[in-house]
Order: C-alpha cells, then sequence, then structure tokens
C-alpha cells in the first residue's frame, strides 16, 4: 500500500517527454523559451515532485495496521500536493493537471481515512478506505499521463532498498 502516495503521487525519472518543436516563444518567469523548452521544464518540475514524494513513501517502508506509517504517509500525500500546486503546466496541459491534483486530493483523504480508522480498531472501514486509495491512485495516474508527466504515471516506491 506504500504505493499509494501518488503523487504521487507520484507523484518522476529525469527523462521528461517532450513537447512541441515549434520555435514560437513563450514568456516564462521573465525569460523568453521555446514552447518545446517551456514544456519540458514543466515536466521536469512536476516530475521531480513525484520523485521526492516516492522517495519520502519509500522511507515509510511497508504499511501495516499500526496507524502510524499510514499517518506519515498522509503527510507526504499533503506534502507532495502542496509541492505540486507550484508547478506550472502549459496551458494545453491545464486541465488534465488541474485533474491529477484533484485525484491527488482525494488520494490524499482516502489514505488519511485509512489512518483514521486505524486508529478506532475499525478494520472494515480501513480495509474499504484502503481499496478506495487504490482506485483513486489508478485516476492520479491516468491523469498525470494525460498531464504529460513521465514518472507520476508509474507505479510507485521503485528505489533500491
Amino acid at each position: 500500500m506504500r504505493r499509494l502516495l501518488i503523487l504521487a503521487l507520484v507523484p518522476l525519472s529525469a527523462a521528461a517527454c517532450g513537447g512541441s518543436e515549434s520555435k514560437k516563444a513563450a514568456a516564462v518567469s521573465g525569460q523568453t523559451t521555446t514552447v518545446s523548452e517551456a514544456q519540458e521544464g514543466y515536466v521536469s518540475a512536476g516530475n521531480q515532485v513525484c520523485i521526492a514524494s516516492d522517495k519520502r513513501i519509500f522511507k515509510i517502508g511497508r504499511l501495516t495496521r499500526d496507524p502510524k506509517g499510514w499517518g506519515r504517509t498522509a503527510a507526504s500525500a499533503r506534502q507532495a500536493l502542496t509541492e505540486m500546486k507550484s508547478v506550472r503546466p502549459p496551458e494545453a496541459r491545464a486541465d488534465a493537471f488541474r485533474q491529477m491534483l484533484r485525484y491527488g486530493n482525494a488520494l490524499a483523504l482516502s489514505i488519511q481515512e485509512v489512518h483514521d480508522a486505524l486508529v478506532k480498531n475499525d478494520y472494515d472501514t480501513a480495509s474499504a478506505a484502503q481499496l478506495a486509495a487504490g482506485q483513486i491512485q489508478d485516476r492520479v495516474h491516468t491523469a498525470a499521463r494525460a498531464a504529460g508527466l513521465t514518472f507520476c504515471q508509474q507505479s510507485l516506491t521503485n528505489w533500491p532498498a
């Protein structure tokens, strides 16, 4: 279940999927860059958020019925969402990016629900919330693909022990 954090989630290999080869200029942070460079910067920034999130989740370790790990996972999900909100997608990817953030928020809430149910020893609710989180994670990955974020659409926690 440590794979649940998306974002994260997710939330990334340094390899970015390329953008348009257009030489049209776009203003980004006061500098003139090509559309392709702006797309690559967006993908790189988004993927870096997912890489950092994935590493945090990996450090938490295997999730069990102990609510502490779930609490740390929920906190990491919220942190990833905060970091991802500072990433600025190109206009063509903005809708998919916003949808990914909405699903990421729902995922963080589901993970928190698992934690809260485990604190109460309510294993049925915890199990249902865990199942829901897995389904939401699939939606996060689909939205990440549509948003062009290459690493954020992969299964997480691929780091060596």
